[in-house]
């Protein structure tokens, strides 16, 4: 187990220190800068891998005490191509429409890889965009059945930014995708799962043993959520509900 441990963080380390160089050599002096979108999704991807390192070699990269609910990349890619296409003015007169989307889980960030066209000012020409995006927040309802899944910006690559207009257009596009553009296009990603919100009891009824049947109550609850391996790890805690307290009887 120690060395199933230490291969893990060697591994992740190893990936740590590549994301490392390909920044540093990004920001040579002299060299062109890329896009912002680029950028922050190494970024991303460094902080995250920093975490699984610590967790891989502490041996809590798989350690709950809950339940763990896994979802596989393809099956995010497939409600998102299901729902594809995407049209909606997102904001600073910008209008975008969706083709199509791809995940990759992977390096601790649940990346969500959208692309099509970007127009502004209700212009028939456009530019191609992909706009990076990632899993961040996610929240069980065992009683819908649903795990919500918010999305939110990394970034957006334009393939030709002058037909977005001047002054910073895949800036201004990017902050309005942001603000509530990207909602309005495709809004919270709800994946449907099975938990039970309720522990129920049989009954047991014999000459020697007698147990009534009970319904409890269980409070359901995301603990944290990792991204590795091709897929999104949901480490969820249960307990049993508090009893509402009995009114004491009048005096």
């Amino acid at each position: 187990m120690r060395r199933l441990r230490i291969g893990a963080a060697v591994v992740v380390g190893l990936a740590i220190l590549v994301l490392a160089v390909v920044q540093l050599w990004l920001m040579r002096p002299g060299r062109p800068r890329l896009m912002s979108a680029r950028e922050a999704l190494l970024s991303r991807q460094n902080q995250e891998l920093v975490k699984l390192a610590a967790a891989a070699e502490n041996g809590t990269l798989l350690d709950f005490k809950g339940m763990l609910i896994v979802v596989d990349q393809l099956l995010v890619q497939d409600l998102l191509r299901a729902v594809t296409p995407l049209e909606a003015d997102v904001g600073h007169g910008f209008h975008v429409r969706i083709d199509s989307a791809d995940t990759a889980f992977g390096d601790g960030v649940a990346l969500v890889r959208m692309t099509g066209v970007a127009s502004v000012g209700g212009a028939s020409v456009g530019s191609q965009v992909t706009v990076l995006a990632a899993i961040d927040v996610v929240e069980l309802h065992p009683i819908s059945g649903v795990l919500e899944c918010r999305v939110s910006i990394l970034g957006v690559e334009a393939q030709d930014a002058r037909a977005l207009g001047y002054n910073d257009p895949v800036g201004r596009l990017t902050e309005a995708l942001t603000r509530g553009g990207l909602a309005l296009l495709l809004g919270s990603l709800e994946i449907p799962v099975s938990v039970e919100d309720r522990l129920s009891i049989p009954a047991v009824e014999s000459k020697r043993l007698q147990i009534a049947a009970e319904d409890l109550p269980l409070t359901i609850a995301v603990q944290q959520v990792k991204a590795f391996g091709g897929r999104l790890w949901v480490f969820v805690d249960a307990a049993l509900a508090p009893r509402p307290a009995k009114s004491e009887a009048a005096s």
